[in-house]
């Protein structure tokens, strides 16, 4: 009964869930792959005349800490929560970075895919997290289960840019296809949703060197944040509409109680659409946004197969979010259904158990630190 998080040292979402595991009494391991190669060693041991045969390969994690020996068919769950390729060590000749790199991730890659080869209950599996991960083939999909989506543009053309801006009126949105972070010394700028106008529109060079999606702006009412865990649908309603926030995109406000957000229950048929969704892409998790437009339509945006949700419960505790996703890995059944029983798990019960234990940061002297995704010039 192992389960297997990959994940990053800073993720609360898998400290989180670990420590409840833990909790339980059952074996949770944290695997952190960008710290592979520099911080810990890993082996694969398949084959020739020992018990390990090729049915049952062995995989051992030397961590900076502390020593993980298990072998593939003891993880009944893996958890691919966070899988960052790993980063090559500044000590190395320049000429051997790329070498290091390339090795490492295919065999980073090697190891996972390994995990794949025998059945077991994955989150999400490393076939569905890769189709899913296309914001294309989401909106195609969404289409054919019955969900309404925005007239959308994937395009690098600058005159079809344009025309689809006019024909629309100018109400139209910019959204990257890839989320991003430009990095300074003191200043950062990240990828949001933004409103476009003819001025950012006159660029040639800027359209066609990154290709973007271009979106029917909606008339929103509100928004609905929905994370689906196995056949259970928690839809959060978040007031990105109030006054003083982000109106274009809430991922740009602070995660705190002044957004706010409340258990909102969804019509059935959009909520059997939305499973539907998920069972098209493969995918036993994920976080749905999803627009309640001034007409009350139903607007899919897209599903990030590995969202964010804990924030929902730090906001509001009513969601029961950490519980519902302990019981959902543990009950290793992509048809689970919460009962909303009293939760044994809160999201604050963990913060506060944290703190207490002298916090829950780890040190970053054990880790390679997360790349930064763009260094900004100024």
């Amino acid at each position: 009964m192992t389960t297997l998080i990959v994940a990053d040292p800073w993720d609360q979402h898998a400290q989180a869930v670990a420590w409840a595991l833990d909790v339980e009494g059952e074996p949770v391991h944290i695997w952190y792959t960008h710290d592979f190669p520099q911080k810990h060693h890993v082996s694969l041991r398949i084959g020739g005349d020992s018990p390990l045969s090729a049915a049952a390969p062995g995989i051992s994690l030397y961590c900076t800490q502390h020593r993980h020996d298990f072998q593939a068919q003891d993880i009944e769950t893996v958890w691919l929560r966070r899988w960052y390729q790993p980063a090559a060590s500044s000590d190395l000749h320049p000429a051997d970075t790329r070498f290091s790199q390339v090795e490492s991730n295919e065999f980073v890659r090697s190891a996972i895919n390994l995990l794949d080869e025998r059945p077991r209950f994955w989150v999400n599996s490393v076939q569905a997290k890769s189709r899913a991960d296309r914001k294309v083939v989401q909106l195609m999909n969404a289409a054919a289960v019955g969900l309404k989506t925005p007239l959308s543009l994937f395009s690098n053309d600058p005159e079809q840019i344009r025309g689809f801006f006019r024909e629309h009126g100018g109400k139209v949105v910019y959204k990257p296809i890839t989320g991003a972070a430009w990095v300074g010394e003191e200043t950062s700028h990240a990828t949001f949703t933004s409103i476009l106008n003819e001025e950012l529109l006159r660029n040639d060079g800027s359209l066609s060197n990154a290709p973007g999606i271009y979106q029917t702006l909606l008339d929103k009412r509100y928004e609905l944040r929905v994370t689906v865990m196995g056949r259970t649908v928690v839809a959060a309603k978040i007031k990105s509409q109030r006054d003083g926030n982000y109106l274009t995109d809430w991922r740009a406000n602070d995660f705190d109680e002044n957004m706010g957000c409340e258990r909102y229950a969804m019509p059935a048929e959009v909520e059997a659409r939305c499973l539907a969704l998920m069972e098209r892409l493969g995918l036993v998790f994920g976080c749905i946004d999803i627009v309640v437009t001034t007409a009350g339509d139903y607007v899919f945006l897209e599903v990030n197969e590995m969202g964010q949700f804990l924030w929902l419960e730090g906001i509001n505790p009513d969601l029961q979010l950490l519980d519902c996703f302990v019981r959902f890995l543990r009950s290793r059944d992509p048809r689970f259904v919460y009962d909303w029983r009293a939760p044994a798990y809160r999201y604050r019960e963990y913060w506060e158990t944290t703190q207490a234990d002298g916090g829950n940061l780890p040190n970053p002297s054990r880790h390679v630190a997360l790349p930064r995704t763009f260094e900004m010039r100024e």
